[in-house]
Order: C-alpha cells, then sequence, then structure tokens
C-alpha cells in the first residue's frame, strides 16, 4: 500500500475544517491534525502534551487502586469459596448475584456514570468471583478416597481428568502408551493397576475406545470401567457385552475440554445405562463441584449431540468456508465487522482451531449426522427462496418462528 501524502497545511485559526480523507486503508486526516498541534497550529504542543501527560499519570494512579481493590475483592470471594466448600453450598447464588447487579446498576446511575456501566461492572465482578472460588468447590469430594487408573491419561481429556482427581485426593495412576507426559505416576502396562482401580476411566479417541473397552475387559477389572466419549451409540454393543461378562460399566460426557480452569457453569452429562450405582460412583466425583450436572438416556445422548455438537460445529465450518471462499482477506472483514459478526466469528474460530480427528468422528459417528446436515440445507433453501422471490412476509413469518422457538414456544 501506497505510503499517505503529507495531508493539507495546518489551518490557520477560524478557517473552514478539513474533511477526513481515506487513502488506501489510512484515515490520514488525524495524523494531520496532530502534526498541527506538534507544530503549534494555534496551540503550544509542548503545553498540550504536557497536560496530556498530566492526565494520564493520574488515570494510572487510579488504575492502581482499582487494581488493588479488586485483589482485595478478590481475597474476600476467595474466603467465600473455602466456606461454600467446607459447607457443601452451591457455588451459585443467583438471588446475590441479582442484588450485586442492581446494586451496582444503582449506584453507577447516582454517580452520574449510567446504568449500564454499572450492570457491566457487576457482571465482570461476579464472573471474577466465580472463577476465584470454583477451584476450591471443584476439589471437594464428599465420598471416600478411591483408587483411580486412567487410560490415556497422558492425553488432552485424560491429562485434566488426572489433575482433577488427584486434586480431589484420590490415588491416580496412568496407562497411555503414547509419548504424551503426565505428573501421575505412569504405568507400563495396565494389567496390575486394571485389577487395583476402583475406577478405570477410558479417555481415548473414539474410533479406538471399543477396542481399549474389550481389551480392559480381558484383563478383569474389579472396578468400574468409565467411557467420556462425546458419542455412545457406536460402543452400545462393546458395553452390552462387557456388562453380560459381568464387567460394571458407566458412561458418561464432560461437555467441556482439556483447557477448562474450572467447572464453573460447565456441563457433565451421566447416561443411564447400566447399574444404577456404578453411575452414581462416577457422579460423586462432580457432586460438590461447581458443575452442573444432568441424566439423560443413553440413546437420548447421541440426539442431543447431534444438535449442541454436530449442527454447530457443522454450520461453524460452513460459515468459515464460505467466508474462506468470499475472495476477501478476513483482516478486511474484521475491520468492518459489527456485533453480530464478531460474535459469531469468535466462535468460529474456536471452531476451527479445535482437534480436527475428534471432530471429524463427531461429525462420522453419529447415526443423525446426515439428517442435521439435511436439516441445515433445508433451513438454507427457506431463507433464499423467501429472498429469491421477494416475499418479505415468508421471510418475517420465518423470524418470528426462530424466535418463538427460542422462547421457548411450540412452533
Amino acid at each position: 500500500m501506497d505510503a499517505p501524502g503529507p495531508g493539507p497545511p495546518c489551518r490557520a485559526k477560524g478557517a473552514a475544517s478539513a474533511r477526513p480523507t481515506f487513502e488506501g486503508d489510512t484515515l490520514i486526516y488525524f495524523g494531520h491534525a496532530w502534526r498541527c498541534i506538534m507544530e503549534g497550529g494555534g496551540t503550544s504542543g509542548s503545553a498540550v502534551f504536557k497536560a496530556l501527560d498530566r492526565k494520564r499519570r493520574a488515570i494510572e494512579g487510579v488504575d492502581a487502586e482499582i487494581l488493588s481493590l479488586l485483589g482485595r475483592r478478590m481475597e474476600l470471594a476467595r474466603s467465600i469459596g473455602r466456606i461454600k466448600s467446607r459447607h457443601r453450598i452451591p457455588l451459585r447464588n443467583f438471588e446475590v448475584e441479582a442484588q450485586v447487579e442492581r446494586r451496582l446498576t444503582g449506584l453507577a446511575e447516582e454517580s452520574g456514570q449510567g446504568g449500564t456501566m454499572g450492570k457491566n461492572l457487576a457482571r465482570f465482578l461476579i464472573g471474577a468471583s466465580l472463577e476465584a472460588q470454583a477451584p476450591f468447590l471443584d476439589a471437594a469430594y464428599a465420598g471416600e478416597r478411591l483408587r483411580i487408573l486412567v487410560v490415556g491419561g497422558a492425553g488432552g481429556m485424560g491429562r485434566w481428568m488426572g489433575r482433577f482427581l488427584n486434586g480431589q485426593g484420590h490415588a491416580v495412576r496412568v496407562y497411555d502408551p503414547g509419548p504424551g507426559k503426565t505428573p501421575h505416576r505412569r504405568v507400563r502396562t495396565p494389567g496390575p493397576s486394571v485389577k487395583w482401580a476402583d475406577l478405570v476411566l477410558v479417555s481415548v479417541p473414539m474410533d479406538a475406545c471399543g477396542s481399549v473397552l474389550r481389551d480392559l475387559a480381558d484383563l478383569k477389572p474389579r472396578g468400574v470401567v468409565a467411557e467420556l466419549c462425546s458419542l455412545k451409540t457406536h460402543l452400545v454393543p462393546v458395553l452390552e457385552d462387557l456388562r453380560r461378562r459381568g464387567v460394571r460399566t458407566a458412561s458418561f460426557h464432560p461437555m467441556f475440554g482439556p483447557s477448562a480452569a474450572t467447572l464453573s457453569d460447565k456441563k457433565v452429562l451421566f447416561c443411564r445405562h447400566g447399574r444404577p450405582e456404578d453411575v452414581a460412583l462416577v457422579r460423586g466425583l462432580f457432586e460438590s463441584t461447581s458443575a452442573l450436572l444432568l441424566d439423560v438416556d443413553l440413546a437420548e445422548h447421541d440426539l442431543l449431540m447431534a444438535r449442541v455438537l454436530g449442527l454447530v460445529h457443522l454450520a461453524n465450518l460452513a460459515l468459515a468456508r464460505a467466508l474462506l471462499k468470499s475472495g476477501t482477506p478476513f483482516r478486511r472483514l474484521r475491520e468492518a465487522e459489527g456485533v453480530t459478526f464478531h460474535r459469531q466469528v469468535a466462535t468460529t474460530e474456536e471452531v476451527v482451531s479445535e482437534n480436527p480427528a475428534l471432530y471429524f468422528q463427531i461429525q462420522k459417528r453419529n447415526p443423525l449426522s446426515e439428517e442435521v446436515a439435511r436439516d441445515l440445507g433445508e433451513a438454507l433453501d427457506e431463507i433464499r427462496r423467501c429472498v429469491r422471490t421477494g416475499d418479505g412476509g415468508a421471510f418475517e413469518a420465518l423470524m418470528a418462528d426462530c424466535r418463538r422457538y427460542f422462547e421457548g414456544e411450540a412452533v
């Protein structure tokens, strides 16, 4: 891109205002105005810079005071987290959170800052407090300490599980023939540890999970064998075979990835498949934490995942491909983006940065993937048909149907 020209000469006092001028990607008017200040175009450049510097130093002092106060608030929040953990009080108290939001909104309005600033500040402080308190609850465990073998414990989610379980005070061993590292005791062969463990957690890729479960069954585990795959249908024959052979099994699904720092607002799904007491053993690991727990039927699990994982991944990948095919540089789109684009693309960027092998398996192994893709295609066809035929009424009705769906109304 060519460098911008020098711009118009500094105008004399009282002259008509210059108009902002774009050259390539550069707004040169503001650079010109700043140069006028430096050259003394009616104002002492030195005095202006000194005044700005004093104000900025003052702001730095206020920032330091804010951070000091924030540190005191976070320490109070952590002390509340310790009390909640000790007495098994849930992390979230929505009534208290609403009180904080009303209080700060009112204070901001009274001080002339506007209620929106108070509301945003309240939400930031509530979120930061939850993150500060969550580790105390996530390390809480009310049951007996268990001996746990994590198969695949050097992989991403296996490593997360090992760290989480160790934090609860369980004895953790890891079996993983892969090259990944683990801070826990690593065994070269699974046999003795399978017999030692109260719980064997299987955290391996979906396409390998069935054969790993069968191999573990041959080792005659005395404890529960629990898998945490993102999809379950392809494992049903294997799980039924294991139970016929006397192996205690459980299926669950953490709805988050290995980058999760806390369990605050994270969900863990538990499948009603197998003996209730065996599922309860795994569920008990999370009951005193800040996670949200949900029980689902095994068949329902993959139906839900077809939409909350498969469809969402598909739509975001399709959006990314469509943007790529446009030929417009992404940087240029970001320069012109609005709020909707910014929010949507933030999610899309996360999706395309995830594990391709896992995301492929989620599409490949869900028996409803074709149905979901067809629904997405038909939805796009409906929208395009409204636009192509100029039917604004149909387009409005389509949006109204969507709005009612998200509001919980039957459509």
